[in-house]
């Protein structure tokens, strides 16, 4: 993946534009230095070809010296003597040609230092006269020795420029055979460098075009769901501080965006009075964070007048090469406001009215005691003095009038209780759950003896909350425990507890990692399906008859109800024939 895109991003395209060059230059280099080594072997064969003939001449200038010294001195005739007159300017002439033709090579010039010597000692034994006959011998012996000396200090010159000839010929030749393959090479690289780079540029090109297509797709998708979701956008190039604005910003501030310039004071100016302070100081504190938080403000569109409500968002961001820019969303959320508005309006109106509802509840429950107190009184009066006189039609409806009142005193305590633990405005204190159990077990006390309840629990913790709240649940769970009970078999009632994550529950709805206490009442009892498990916590629910379990079916209600008080959650698994387990969660 990091290759793909190393291939095909600027970067690579610039290397290989750098390479090509870099290669192109060190070519042409090499070319120009193989072109100056052909020229200097060039012009090194021509020294030599040079020094060799200037040898040459300088031993055929001597000979003629010689023959014209020779010829004077046998016919004493002056016109001999021309060319030795001429020979000295042609030696020293030839000198100064061979001096610089081999003036960088030092064993030439060895041995161009001795032939001059031995020049100079010839034209000293050049006579016109001789005395004797034995001095002309012995000067023309000396002369061919000197000649002699002579000629092998040329002939060794000679083989050295012919060495040189030979080795640069060699040279010569080799570079004559490279040059052709050195071009050519040249010439190769450059045009596949050239052919890569094409290849490589069409292959972007292409690409480009086809990202341009996509864009102008992405951005009329852009354009159309700005409009469809009410919302715009703008960009701040902070080096440059230049603003780009979307054609839907105008839009949702009533502008043409054909005609308003692209400035931030062409939409400040219709933001309310009052929080163009506070969008200002936003948008300042954006430009040194990475990720301000958003903010609402109102503005009158240009067009219309209208106030509306907008909520802006900004992010700082870098790119690459550490040019900043801000990215700015602006959504227009006038209805959701109104929304938001009705429904708090709503609430407070549902809050009156439950309220209304709760103390209705609690003033008529007050109110149905007294009469139903004077039933009680009467009937127990009537039970006292009257029975022997009723009939046993009569016996049989009064008793059914005891048990209808007596039911009607239950269910008034419970609306009585159910109304208390509804009100959630009791402050959280610590609370010891221990203590909560002892006086939940000490109310139930005479049903747990006349039923044989065994109640087993560990020390239970500390939690916030409000105490007679707790207390009352642990009491309603107990009794229901005791309540549904098998026939013939003794209640048995298990509570345990252990601190969890709520992550890691997956009975309850919160997936953060805040800490519950879970406690958890397990019977064996009647139990019942699993498919009643949320219908048992609403009020006046019951899965069996008043005769054969009476109640109301408000105690478990009163259980959910004080749970919620407490943000925590309660819920119920169940097996017919083998036991109940209430499970509870209270925030630790």
């Amino acid at each position: 993946m990091l290759n793909s895109k190393f291939f095909n991003s600027f970067s690579f395209i610039k290397g290989i534009f750098y390479t090509a060059l870099f290669v192109l230059i060190f070519l042409a280099s090499i070319t120009y230095r193989h072109i100056k080594e052909l020229e200097n072997i060039r012009e090194s064969m021509l020294k030599t070809y040079e020094v060799s003939l200037e040898l040459e001449k300088l031993i055929s200038y001597i000979k003629d010296a010689e023959t014209s010294d020779r010829g004077f001195v046998l016919s004493n005739d002056s016109t001999f003597l021309e060319p030795y007159s001429n020979a000295r300017d042609k030696v020293n002439n030839s000198f100064f040609i061979l001096r610089k033709a081999t003036e960088k090579d030092t064993l030439q010039q060895v041995h161009l230092n001795t032939i001059y010597n031995l020049v100079d000692r010839r034209f000293v034994y050049f006579k016109k006269e001789f005395s004797t006959r034995y001095e002309f011998q012995d000067n023309l012996r000396t002369g061919k020795q000197i000649m002699d000396s002579l000629r092998l200090e040329v002939n060794q010159m000679i083989t050295n420029e012919k060495k040189q000839i030979h080795n640069n010929d060699r040279i010569y030749r080799i570079s004559k055979s490279n040059t052709p393959l050195i071009l050519f090479s040249t010439f190769l690289i450059s045009i596949l460098t050239i052919v890569l780079g094409y290849l490589k540029i069409s292959k972007n090109y292409r690409r480009i075009l086809k990202s341009n297509r996509q864009l102008k797709i992405y951005d009329e998708l852009s354009n159309q769901s700005q409009k469809l979701g009410n919302y715009g956008t703008w960009i701040y190039h902070i080096s440059k501080n230049e603003f780009l604005f979307s054609e839907n910003y105008f839009n949702l501030f009533g502008l043409n965006p054909k005609t308003t310039p692209h400035k931030m004071d062409s939409f400040r100016t219709l933001i309310v009075t009052e929080d163009k302070e506070k969008y200002q100081k936003s948008f300042e504190d954006s430009l040194s964070r990475t990720d301000a938080p958003s903010i609402t403000f109102k503005i009158k569109r240009k067009d219309t007048g209208e106030l509306r409500y907008l909520r802006t968002k900004a992010k700082l961001i870098t790119d690459k090469n550490g040019i900043k820019s801000l990215i700015c969303t602006t959504r227009d959320i006038t209805d959701d406001y109104k929304k938001a508005l009705l429904i708090e309006e709503r609430n407070q109106e549902l809050e009156k009215t439950n309220m209304e509802l709760l103390e209705f509840n609690h003033v008529a429950s007050h109110d149905l005691q007294e009469p139903l107190r004077k039933i009680q009184t009467f009937i127990s009066r009537i039970e006292d003095k009257e029975t022997e006189n009723l009939s046993e039609n009569g016996k049989l409806y009064f008793d059914r009038i005891k048990s209808a009142a007596s039911r009607m005193r239950i269910l008034i305590d419970d609306l009585l209780q159910y109304s208390r633990s509804s009100r959630s405005q009791e402050t959280f204190t610590s609370v010891d759950l221990n203590l909560m159990l002892s006086n939940s077990i000490a109310e139930l006390s005479e049903t747990i003896s006349e039923q044989n309840a065994d109640i087993r629990y560990p020390e239970l913790p500390i939690v916030k909350g409000v105490e007679f709240q707790l207390e009352q649940l642990f009491t309603n769970l107990i009794g229901n425990a005791i309540k549904y009970r098998k026939p013939e078999v003794d209640p048995v009632i298990k509570i345990t507890w252990e601190e969890i994550t709520a992550s890691k529950e997956t009975d309850i709805a919160d997936n953060t990692n805040r800490k519950y206490i879970k406690i958890k009442f397990a019977d064996n009892g009647i139990g019942f399906e699993q498919e009643f498990a949320e219908k048992i916590f609403n009020l006046f629910q019951r899965l069996h008859s008043k005769t054969d379990y009476p109640g109301t079916g408000v105690g478990l209600a009163i259980c959910k109800k004080i749970v919620e008080n407490h943000r925590g959650y309660i819920l119920a698994k169940s097996i017919p024939n083998e036991g109940t387990e209430f499970i509870i969660y209270l925030p630790s």
